[in-house]
């Protein structure tokens, strides 16, 4: 750009700043204050803005610290529940250690006395004692298979959600629960067939063993043979498993009915019922995308169903076998 060429510009700019100053003044003093006003509005607005976008945040924050501090809250009470559950079953899991503990005991003693009163040993000698610790073997074998039952139930950790086979975890809870079910009622459980449900093993056992040590309270010691407890397993709907514990017990007010899921409501007596346990194994179900429902009749016995999703796709290829009879 030439030298005359820029100063033609630079004074085609003076006039336009020129313009613009002589139409700002003949605009009048009133016009200067709606422009000042309107500027004031503006700073106004925008230091709200900032305000309100700070409140926001700092109240997103305390949500969040609030929300982190009911997971913890909510993971204390699962434990709580299966920490009680445990302790209504320690009687019955005291009794089933001791008793092949007791043979054990009693085998090792007899091994003992005839290796030390005896040389040589004949060959029925020999058979007795390989029979004492073939009978020892399947004794300690026992008790490990229950204390490690009972390890799954009481595992605090969340270990997350992943396929979980339903029968073997519906006959630990079985195994746990007997004691409760065998002077009370046969316990029936038909739970083979089905595909692995989105679960947590330790969780969903703790849902069943509360389900199962419910129904048993709900019939009277005496007649096991006149009552029985039955877990069903079955394709529900479409891509879901339905489980049903049905019992023969006393059956469930319709007042209560409404009210069988809610914390802390119990119909147990003082000190014997937290009202709990089917609080924390209906939050169970539903955070796995499942549904906890109920059907009783005073008199009648009741019917839990759960219906939990199927843990991703699975082709069935195993036909049901034949129901287990747990006497």
């Amino acid at each position: 750009m030439t030298l005359r060429a820029k100063v033609g510009r630079m004074e085609a700019m003076a006039r336009r700043r020129d313009t613009l100053r002589q139409a700002f003044e003949r605009l009048g003093p009133g016009a200067r204050s709606t422009a000042s006003a309107s500027r004031a509005n503006s700073r106004l607005l925008e230091e709200t803005v900032r305000e309100r976008t700070a409140a926001l945040e700092a109240a997103n924050a305390k949500l969040s610290s609030s929300l982190e501090q009911l997971h913890a809250t909510q993971a204390q009470l699962l434990f709580a529940d299966r920490l009680i559950a445990l302790g209504r079953i320690a009687a019955g899991v005291g009794h089933e250690i001791n008793n092949p503990l007791a043979f054990i005991l009693s085998n090792l003693e007899y091994i003992h006395q005839e290796l030390q009163q005896k040389e040589r040993l004949s060959e029925q000698d020999r058979q007795e004692i390989l029979e004492a610790l073939a009978e020892t073997r399947d004794g300690a074998e026992r008790i490990r298979l229950i204390v490690r039952d009972l390890q799954t139930l009481s595992r605090a950790e969340d270990v997350g959600s992943g396929p979980a086979e339903l029968a073997a975890v519906v006959r630990t809870a079985a195994k746990m629960a007997m004691h409760e079910l065998r002077h009370r009622a046969r316990l029936v459980v038909e739970c083979d067939g089905v595909p692995p449900v989105q679960g947590n093993g330790s969780r969903l056992g703790q849902v069943f063993l509360n389900l199962l040590l419910n129904a048993a309270q709900s019939i009277s010691p005496g007649n096991a043979e006149g009552n029985e407890v039955r877990v069903v397993a079955r394709p529900g709907e479409p891509g879901h498993v339905l489980v049903e514990v049905r019992d023969t017990g006393c059956g469930i007010a319709p007042e209560h009915r409404e009210r069988i899921f809610d914390p802390f409501f119990t119909t147990k007596p003082l000190g014997v019922g937290t009202g709990l346990g089917l609080a924390v194994c209906h939050g169970i179900v539903t955070s796995l995308g499942g549904t906890l429902t109920l059907e009783s009749s005073p008199g009648r016995g009741s019917t839990f169903r759960v219906s939990l999703p199927v843990a991703g796709a699975f082709v069935q290829s195993q036909s049901p076998r034949p129901q287990a009879d747990w006497t």
